[in-house]
């Protein structure tokens, strides 16, 4: 998520019209902007008293730097610097993590000639100060009262231009980069945690000590009242969505054989549905601003000659491509076979939006061989990575335990170093489907890899 922050707190101001035409710029390239407009803060938010006390929205806004992959900025030059009250919410965001190692781009804006020359040289030297990485192509706006429509809307086609050009090349900067330090990875899978609606879902997130979701999908489409809401519920409480998962019908869970029969898109008998349901889930996690979606492809045929072999690649493929037509990617469940089979099989697919959703676990549950040797072979694959832990069945065809995270066979710091190693950058969602204290258990695997985390 990358955020803009516009300024200035005069209202109805020339930057925050170019801001909105910012975030239009972004939001085509796939890439939505989480906007910090200090015009709508409250007036006591930069009160002398405000330093002890933080305000709710200066509390909102710093969370929401502290967790962006980069940062855009839009000031208007005043008096040959950039507005007072930039340099007070600057002052009051967190030091030294709120710039430390994070991409910034500015654009200037001014009446006169010099385009916020001085602004954006100002600011440089503010946000280099902090260990920013800034991008290079700065925009500098000139004679900006020329340059804007009645509506706000820019006029100039030479500076529509410039924004797009510097909107796709900061988009590549930020992805070229480490994510910055203060980045919380974490988020909690939401099915783990049982909910019948959204409220009842962020009440119990609260318990975990996790302020991020991954969304089940499912729900909101087949109980559209109790989940309607939800983005802006969890806005509210600066709780951030980083991927959906959806699953498939009729999915039998009892043994290893019955859901070898029934799971993912194997079965011929619920192929269709399954697809029109993938289609209105993939229009449902476009609305929300979700990226990725995962799900349990179903187990694949070891044997490239058998016919279910290239059955299920067409299937798979028509997903990846419907999910890829909504500008998504889309990322299958590890466990259902081992690591090297995956890989071919991901070879095979070929699409640039199909990877993997990483679970140490499922590879201990199945009984398909070592989570960190898995890790390694699957690393060009890799989306997301879940956080369960398991132990391994002593009867083979039986299922395993699951178990707490830290309490179970997945070697984390041998874990957490291999996903060092191959500079995974992708988000970690605690997932836990056994037991009767799923907040308390959630809250136990977060402790535990708190002093872990690369």
């Amino acid at each position: 998520m990358i955020a803009l922050i516009i300024g200035t707190h005069r209202p109805g101001s020339n930057s925050a019209k170019v801001a909105r035409h910012v975030a239009q710029v972004f939001a085509q390239l796939g890439e939505p902007l989480a906007v910090i407009d200090l015009a709508q803060f409250p007036p006591d938010a930069f009160a002398p008293g405000a330093f002890g006390q933080k305000s709710a929205a200066v509390e909102a806004a710093s969370n929401t730097v502290l967790q962006s992959s980069g940062l855009v900025v839009v000031a208007p030059e005043y008096n040959g610097s950039y507005p007072g009250v930039l340099k007070a919410f600057i002052d009051l965001l967190p030091f030294p993590a709120a710039f430390e190692r994070r991409p910034v781009s500015f654009i200037g804006i001014a009446a006169g000639e010099w385009g916020g020359l001085r602004t954006v040289e100002h600011l440089q030297g503010v946000f280099g100060y902090r260990n920013a990485h800034i991008y290079p192509d700065r925009i500098f706006v000139p004679g900006i009262y020329s340059k804007l429509g009645p509506d706000g809307s820019i006029l100039d086609n030479a500076l529509v231009g410039r924004i797009e050009r510097q909107a796709a090349g900061f988009i590549r900067f930020v992805r070229s980069l480490p994510p910055a330090p203060s980045i919380d990875r974490t988020g909690v899978c939401s099915w783990s945690l049982q909910p019948g609606s959204a409220q009842e879902l962020l009440e119990r997130l609260s318990g975990t000590g996790v302020r991020a979701l991954q969304l089940h999908l499912d729900p909101l489409r087949e109980h559209a009242a109790s989940w309607s809401g939800i983005a802006q519920l969890c806005a509210a409480r600066g709780v951030r969505i980083l991927s959906g998962m959806m699953t498939c019908l009729g999915e039998d869970y009892s043994t290893l054989d019955t859901i070898r029969l029934t799971g993912g898109v194997v079965p011929d008998g619920t192929w269709e549905q399954n697809l029109a349901n993938f289609a209105a889930n993939a229009r449902l996690a476009a609305a929300l601003g979700i990226r990725l979606v995962t799900l349990h492809a179903g187990f694949l045929p070891h044997d490239e000659s058998d016919p279910a072999f290239g059955k299920l690649l067409a299937r798979i493929a028509s997903v990846a491509d419907l999910f890829a037509s909504h500008g998504l990617t889309i990322a299958f469940e590890t466990g259902q076979e081992d690591a090297s089979s995956l890989a071919r099989f991901m070879g095979r697919l070929n699409r640039s939006n199909a990877g993997v959703n990483f679970d140490p676990a499922n590879m201990i549950l199945y009984d398909k061989g070592d989570p960190v040797a898995a890790l390694h072979t699957l690393a060009p694959w890799i989306r997301q990575v879940h956080i369960k832990d398991a132990t391994r069945t002593l009867t083979p065809g039986t299922w395993g335990e699951e178990v707490v995270v830290g309490t179970g066979q997945v070697d984390w710091p041998a874990f957490f170093r291999a996903l060092r190693d191959i500079d995974f950058r992708g988000h970690l969602c605690f997932e836990r489907e056994a037991g009767g204290q799923r907040v308390a258990d959630i809250d136990a695997g977060r402790r535990f890899i708190a002093d872990l985390k690369y």
